[in-house]
């Protein structure tokens, strides 16, 4: 499992960030990213090993045959349409102008671009399984580890948790468990904000959480709106 090389003088212990180094609204938002990755966790692993899979196969070559297919294919489907725009009305004469003026050439640095950009997603994906990886594996306890991953990973709630594999742990004390963990990631990520060679990373994803969070919050105020639900003032 990948962890990060950590200076023992300064690894977080497991408790949360430290108002007198992070401010509170630093500390708000590695909640919410923790929150976020834990319940993300399954569809991000998911997301891991289909990039994986698609970056094997390595960019896509794109020859002159796939061009006069695709460009046939254009032609023939849409009519006259593009035909008329270039001022040409026989199909095989239009291929030719096309392939002439750098078609393959252009479409093959279009597929480039898009496994360029693969490659860039799956460098952020799993920098974000990254963090979580380490935070089961530094910083949680064993039973937070455990309960972390049966609910975030193998999506199993606290109810069947309880009733099959934990009859001994309360439900009230497997949530208070999960909430320890979550807490972890947490810290991890306050960490990461402190130490992180990767901040274009943190910075798109810190804005990601948020404007999900803002979004989130919105459709709740229209859904209470509609429903003529009133929000208790605390």
């Amino acid at each position: 499992m990948k962890t990060s090389v950590r200076d023992p003088g300064k690894q977080a212990t497991n408790s949360e960030p430290c108002a007198d180094s992070d401010s509170s609204e630093q500390i708000k938002s590695a909640k919410q990213i923790a929150s976020w990755l834990a319940a993300n966790f399954s569809s991000l692993r998911k997301r891991q090993r289909r990039l994986k899979t698609l970056k094997e196969f390595g960019p896509m070559k794109y020859t002159e045959d796939m061009a006069i297919a695709d460009l046939t294919s254009i032609s023939v489907n849409t009519g006259s349409d593009k035909v008329q725009t270039s001022g040409i009305s026989k199909v095989p004469e239009r291929v030719a102008l096309m392939l002439s003026s750098g078609y393959v050439e252009k479409m093959q640095e279009n597929m480039n671009q898009d496994y360029e950009d693969l490659c860039e997603e799956l460098e952020y994906v799993s920098w974000q399984l990254d963090i979580i990886d380490a935070a089961m594996e530094e910083r949680m306890t064993e039973r937070q580890r455990v309960i972390f991953r049966w609910v975030y990973l193998e999506k199993m709630s606290l109810r069947y948790i309880h009733d099959n594999l934990m009859p001994e742990v309360s439900r009230f004390t497997l949530s208070s468990i999960l909430e320890k963990a979550v807490t972890m990631v947490s810290v991890e990520v306050a960490y990461r904000r402190q130490n992180t060679t990767k901040k274009k990373y943190l910075d798109q994803l810190t804005t990601e959480v948020a404007k999900e969070g803002d979004r989130n919050e919105t459709d709740g105020k229209s859904r209470n709106r509609i429903t003529g639900r009133r929000t208790r003032s605390a």
